[in-house]
């Protein structure tokens, strides 16, 4: 499911443009993109240029301008977001045996295992230049912080669905803990460094917990509607609830349960400074009318 099909955002095909080339030429470096080029460059700008509709960017790129920001700190924090997002997928795939992405082959599928490794290493790297460039020196070293907190999140939330194939999770309340992790950690922070840059540390608790409450809605009804289609060993929330209650139960509660996250996220998000939350409110919204 596209998060950017929940709803209509305005046109920034001017900063989405900037934003990918900015990103080409973090993750090319002084190699440049040529045909010496090495294959991890290669992969890494061949997965970038396959697509994705930056959600990451556009939460970042509407925060930052609420809160005032110059626009090529928008598009640092945008590009920040995104090239740590991708080096996720790269190495999703790369755990999952995943063969096609966005229509295409995945980079594992073109180029190996070893190369999957190393290019999503290089877009994770390519995030921390990236966000040195923020015009104010003074904040990167408290951004760079915030940026492995967030990372480390991703990475327990994915040890925690590795760990559920072959330990099945049974309380909602780890279950909401991975997709919190897997989920809110990367929406959470262009939204946390647009308002870290502009000096808003107290928003900081607020905007997390209301990407993380997006982000186990957003599970939710992502595995409402792949019931059908996942195994009984998947991390799936009905697969929890199954285990104690009825069919229909499972599901009422999975809807309730979402609904209530969701509808925290949009009380949460509403409450940022300047607007700064109000695309995350809207996809919010646009996301419990489909519970």
């Amino acid at each position: 499911m596209s998060l950017v099909e929940l709803v209509e955002t305005p046109s920034l095909n001017s900063e989405l443009a900037d934003l990918e080339h900015f990103m080409m030429a973090e993750v090319s470096g002084t190699e440049g993109a040529t045909s010496h080029s090495s294959a991890a460059v290669q992969a890494a700008l061949r997965h970038l240029a396959s697509g994705g509709h930056r959600v990451r960017a556009r939460l970042g790129f509407e925060a930052a301008e609420r809160l005032g920001l110059a626009r090529n700190d928008a598009i640092v924090i945008g590009a920040t977001a995104e090239l740590l997002h991708n080096a996720s997928l790269i190495h999703d795939d790369l755990q999952d045996g995943g063969m096609i992405r966005r229509g295409q082959p995945t980079v594992l599928a073109a180029f190996g295992a070893d190369v999957a490794v190393l290019s999503g290493d290089l877009l994770l790297s390519s995030a921390y230049s990236a966000i040195a460039q923020f015009s104010r020196p003074a904040m990167i070293g408290e951004m760079i912080r915030l940026i492995h907190r967030r990372t480390a999140q991703v990475i327990r939330g994915q040890c925690g669905d590795l760990s559920a194939r072959t330990h099945p999770v049974t309380e909602i309340t780890r279950y909401e803990e991975i997709a919190a992790g897997k989920s809110g950690a990367l929406l959470s922070l262009p939204l946390e460094l647009a308002l870290l840059g502009a000096g808003f540390r107290d928003a900081l608790g607020l905007a997390h917990e209301a990407a993380e409450s997006f982000g186990i809605g957003y599970q939710i009804v992502d595995d409402l509607n792949d019931a059908a289609s996942d195994g009984q060993f998947t991390l799936n929330l009905l697969n929890i609830l199954t285990a104690r209650h009825s069919a229909d139960e499972a599901n009422r509660i999975a809807r309730e349960t979402g609904a209530r996250r969701l509808n925290f996220a949009i009380s949460a998000a509403n409450r940022l400074p300047a607007g700064s939350g109000e695309l995350l409110g809207k996809l919010a919204r646009a996301l419990s009318e489909r519970l």
